[in-house]
């Protein structure tokens, strides 16, 4: 640490990362248990309450010491020393194996304080760093021969592809949801998501709610319904209430079902609520994943910011699962991909079908915001700045390449033939491009400023 630093450090005073003290004391265990259990920070010996810098005399035995006392918090501590003058610099990195406990108890960083955690804080403090999961979690009222249905695990077992020559508790033994105990085996709570009657009394958060509001705001609810069956029954409830709610166009393509063109990509929408349901925080109580239609978006939140691990910055980027076990069975189930690529697949859906992308929100509820169109708009949006990159760059492709067929402008763009098929019809309808030529040798042209001013 250079001088600079330190005196810009002791001009601020402490805070959530620095901590002064002036001689080594009893509380000093303490306050290294509550850097370790929240983000890290540094101690400076030799500094009083009042900012003032007393000194310490830094020796051999002192060090030692203080490696000692990190070492006896349980689990061991590592920490790094560094000398500036006569203070001591104490730095402590983020634990990684939370929680970190002293012989006085568990202690966690607050503000400019370091207190202990009651026992309610702790158990909160394990569920948020991931160490208690509620998918692993023994429901205490759930009875297997009452509560748990046969005809609930036939369908996921012939989703799954599952053969049934085996008894049910050895194949829900086999899929991570039936433990051993002592006398009896056990089913967890991720189980019971999948394979309960009643779980809407069982487990009454696993709900999903469905709103259609009048307007743009959440005051008039012209209908509503609540979902509390298994997981996958209430994916595709919900999925099938918000069909019925979205616009949606017929187009005759010649075959002999019409092919029906909704305003947001059904399999975009199917995306966002399996994934609400596999990554919500079954601890919040109270709180249903939602699905609300207003006029001019959807809207859909599930209890739950991003999980331990996740940061804004690798969103989309990573996958990191609150409930592993669940996002597991949804898998085998194909509903899901096990490799974090949903976010990125809703994203690419709506590009395709040539709406804006949606809007990610994520505090203590993760939110998907996806924009409808307004009624009088057609299927197909215009080429608008930051709504559509796809279209505008298949727009310059043409203007570089004139003359060129869809198989070619598919390969130089790395995309589906049918998506530039869609993409091509659009700049068509904003009057930017125009087919020359017969149909197999001719090809597609920007049409020039000066001819449309001319038109």
């Amino acid at each position: 640490m250079q001088q600079a630093e330190f005196d810009l450090i002791l001009e601020q005073g402490e805070n959530y990362f620095v901590e002064f003290k002036e001689k080594l004391d009893r509380s000093f265990a303490r306050e290294l248990v509550a850097f370790a259990n929240a983000s890290g920070g540094q101690i400076f010996l030799g500094i009083n309450d009042q900012n003032q810098v007393k000194g310490i005399k830094i020796t051999n035995e002192l060090k030692s010491q203080i490696q000692d006392i990190a070492r006896n918090i349980n689990p061991s501590l590592h920490v790094s020393l560094h000398a500036l003058d006569n203070v001591l610099i104490i730095n402590i990195a983020e634990g990684s194996d939370k929680p970190y406990q002293c012989s006085e108890g568990f202690f966690l960083r607050m503000g400019t304080n370091s207190q202990k955690m009651t026992r309610e804080q702790i158990v909160e403090f394990l569920q948020y760093e991931g160490k208690i999961k509620f998918e692993e979690q023994f429901h205490p009222f759930f009875i297997f021969q009452k509560h748990f249905s046969g005809s609930k695990f036939s369908f996921f077992l012939r989703l799954s592809g599952i053969t049934q020559n085996l008894d049910d508790v050895a194949i829900l033994e086999n899929l991570g949801v039936m433990r051993r105990t002592v006398d009896t085996h056990r089913m967890i709570n991720a189980g019971l998501l999948f394979f309960s009657n009643n779980l809407d009394v069982l487990l009454e958060q696993a709900s999903i709610t469905c709103a259609v509001f009048d307007g743009n705001q959440r005051i008039n609810v012209l209908n509503r319904k609540d979902f509390s069956d298994d997981i996958i029954s209430n994916i595709d409830s919900a999925l099938h209430f918000v069909k019925q709610a979205l616009r949606v166009e017929y187009k005759m393509n010649g075959k002999a079902r019409r092919e029906e063109i909704y305003e947001i990509p059904l399999q975009a929408i199917r995306e966002a609520i399996v994934n609400a349901v596999a990554h919500r925080d079954y601890f919040a109580t109270g709180s249903h994943t939602t699905i609300e239609i207003f006029d001019d978006r959807l809207e859909i939140g599930n209890p739950g910011g991003l999980p331990k691990g996740l940061s804004p910055e690798m969103f989309g980027k990573k996958a990191v699962r609150r409930n592993p076990i669940i996002t597991s069975l949804l898998q085998r189930c194909n509903l899901v991909e096990n490799m974090g690529t949903g976010i990125n697949r809703i994203r690419s859906l709506c590009r395709e079908s040539l709406i804006a992308e949606p809007e990610f929100t994520f505090n203590e509820f993760f939110t998907v915001c996806f924009k409808r169109k307004q009624a009088d708009e057609g299927v197909y949006e215009g080429v608008n700045e930051g709504v559509n990159e796809g279209v505008n760059g298949l727009f310059v492709i043409i203007k570089e390449n004139p003359g060129q067929r869809v198989p070619f402008l598919a390969k130089r763009i790395s995309t589906p033939a049918k998506t530039v098929e869609r993409w091509l019809k659009a700049l068509k309808d904003q009057g930017k491009i125009e087919f020359k030529g017969n149909g197999k040798t001719g090809g597609y042209f920007v049409i020039e400023e000066e001819r449309k001013l001319k038109s």
